[in-house]
């Protein structure tokens, strides 16, 4: 009895990539309010220095989660009393995690325009973080 030769990656038919129905639920992230946003980021599992730059970005932002005055980095670093390169490394982590969007992408921290966002399942962790915290406070 002989075995069949297994086909490697390089024998095996090129596929197209199939297109993405428009019809899909976009997961683009959106504007999000303030204390929604608060909550997730103190749920999260982003570093302290990490949080401490996004409160004190959340305190220039009104209730809706949009900035009348975008603080900048030189305002970070005023608020804060970390280095400019800590809260960019900061505001880069909060980027990448979903948290913030840079308005228009790809642009220096310094000039750009940061928009409050919420990642997929952040206020669900949130939620389920509270939740915890309240029914340990009352088993006591």
């Amino acid at each position: 009895m002989t075995t069949a030769a297994r086909p490697t990656p390089a024998q095996m038919p090129p596929r197209r990539p199939t297109p993405a129905t428009s019809d899909a639920p976009s997961l683009a992230a959106r504007p999000a309010h303030r204390k929604p946003w608060e909550r997730a980021v103190l749920a999260s599992s982003l570093p302290g220095n990490f949080r401490f730059v996004a409160i004190a970005l959340s305190t220039h932002a009104d209730g809706r989660g949009h900035f009348a005055h975008q603080p900048r980095v030189i305002g970070l670093v005023h608020n804060t009393g970390l280095h400019a390169g800590q809260v960019r490394v900061a505001l880069a982590a909060l980027v990448d995690r979903g948290f913030l969007r840079v308005s228009p992408p790809g642009e220096d921290y310094a000039t750009a325009d940061l928009v409050l966002t919420l990642p997929v399942g952040a206020l669900a962790r949130a939620r389920r973080t509270r939740q915890a915290t309240t029914n340990r406070s009352t088993d006591a």
